[in-house]
């Protein structure tokens, strides 16, 4: 059932539209009926795990790897906005800290090479369902353009990855990682932790 719209930019239409497209590439569960007060789709049976084996962790990459790769024409995740809207509107110096350390990777991450792909935006444990050797992802509501590594990062946050499981998730999604990408995905893991906080 959807509660509130107005602090967030969400449209129900396209999250349907995503998740359709999920469920057909064994992604996400079945949506079956969408109207404006609330959207009805498969129930999963399955838990939600904090920490992932290496055979885990491979999986749920190739997973986002292969829903980085649909096709949209969404308008880009403007972290920027955001960041800007939080300073204007918390003033305490835990915020203005981390706001400002955002900002920085933003600003260091211009310098690098950007690969807009269709992101999830939400992807904490709860929204990961695990059951035998399938994963499903839930929660689509949140669904749009961004960096790649925004995704990744969020990851790497989330299960409390070391330094060892961030390369391996690197070399799972890309076979062959650089310099840059290390890089894209520590100064992404900044924005994510501190957006979050």
């Amino acid at each position: 059932v959807f509660k509130s719209n107005e602090s967030v930019n969400i449209s129900r239409e396209f999250e349907y539209k995503i998740q359709k497209k999920a469920y057909k590439n064994n992604l996400a569960s079945k949506p079956i009926f969408l109207n404006e007060k609330f959207m009805i789709y498969k129930f999963i049976e399955g838990i939600h795990k904090t920490k992932l084996s290496k055979t885990e962790l491979k999986n749920l990459t190739l997973k986002i790897k292969k829903f980085h790769n649909f096709k949209t024409k969404e308008k880009p995740y403007d972290i920027k906005k955001d960041l800007q809207n939080y300073n204007k509107n918390l003033n305490d110096t835990k915020s203005k800290k981390l706001i400002k350390e955002a900002f920085k990777s933003l600003s260091s991450l211009k310098k690098l090479k950007k690969e807009l792909v269709l992101s999830h935006h939400d992807l904490n444990p709860k929204n990961i369902i695990f059951k035998n050797n399938s994963i499903k992802i839930i929660d689509w509501e949140y669904a749009g353009l961004n960096d790649r590594f925004f995704d990744l990062a969020s990851i790497c946050v989330e299960f409390s990855l070391n330094k060892k499981d961030e390369k391996l998730i690197l070399r799972n999604y890309f076979n062959h990682y650089k310099k840059d990408h290390l890089q894209k995905l520590n100064h992404f893991k900044i924005v994510y932790k501190n957006l979050c906080t």
